[in-house]
């Protein structure tokens, strides 16, 4: 019998859409596998290596893919050279890849995204939310609302940028969501869309549109009758930098307790008030 490697990374020529980096555990299969979404930097290594220790004292499988600017630029809004829904289409079977050649559980899959990747990931959600156990959007630069009357990805409106296919507004909020973001991410920098329209909707600095956009999905739970799922957590002295985020704001830990709660810590989300 082969020995499984503990690491792995399989590129894009060993036959999967898109690259990526891989912890196998020994044990803890039967949880589901993290999947980190880098930013437009692309610092999928980086973040591989901030969440591997603490995956690996978990027993919690990682994979990190890459999504090439030249083949993915729009990526944050699931779309990429061949399509408006390349990016998520290569995603996906990135971890159909993972499932048949490293035997990772992808079924079920925990999600975490930083800046640009935390766009991909809430997106992802809307339009894929089947597979999507839990999911922390990390500092993101804008959001999608639930306004059924304007196109995707502003709204959920079904369109060219959907691909046709309507979002499940209901089967996304009940996907368990974390917001994080820097108490210091106020500026706006050459990396925020800014604009009058989207300032005044959803705010003039990630803070703010990290906790408008919480506000939203809580009214739109209520709304449906449905018990809110997203919680918040400000990372102290942290501005819009990933590093800065995982060193200073405790953003590993605090997604690794979001996902996988320990008795005696409590649940900012409880599975109790879930829907089936």
């Amino acid at each position: 019998m082969a020995t499984r490697l503990p690491l792995r990374f399989r590129t894009s020529a060993d036959g999967p859409p898109l690259s990526y980096r891989a912890f196998v555990p020994s044990r803890g299969l039967r949880r589901p596998p993290l999947v980190l979404v880098h930013g437009t930097g692309r610092g999928a290594a980086r973040q591989f290596g901030a969440f591997l220790p603490r995956a690996i004292a978990l027993g919690v499988p990682l994979i990190a893919p890459v999504l090439p600017v030249e083949r993915f630029a729009g990526y944050q809004s699931l779309g990429g050279a061949d399509g408006p829904l390349a990016g998520m289409a290569a995603f996906v079977a990135t971890l159909d890849d993972a499932a048949s050649h490293l035997q990772l559980p992808t079924e079920q899959i925990d999600l975490f995204g930083f800046s640009g990747g935390a766009q991909f990931v809430h997106r992802f959600a809307m339009l894929a939310s089947a597979p999507v156990r839990r999911a922390v959007v990390a500092s993101a630069g804008w959001y999608t609302y639930l306004d059924q009357d304007r196109p995707f990805p502003r709204g959920v409106a079904p369109g060219e940028r959907t691909g046709g296919r309507p979002v499940d507004v209901d089967a996304f909020l009940r996907i368990p969501i974390h917001v994080l973001v820097g108490e210091r991410d106020v500026e706006q920098d050459l990396g925020l869309r800014t604009g009058k329209a989207i300032d005044r909707r959803q705010g003039p600095n990630r803070l703010t549109r990290a906790l408008r956009w919480m506000d939203h999905l809580e009214e739109a739970a209520g709304a449906r009758g449905l018990p809110p799922r997203v919680s918040f957590d400000l990372l102290t002295d942290t501005g819009h930098s990933f590093s800065e985020a995982a060193e200073r704001g405790g953003l590993v830990d605090r997604t690794f307790d979001f996902l996988h709660p320990t008795p005696g810590r409590p649940d900012p989300i409880d599975d109790r008030d879930a829907q089936p």
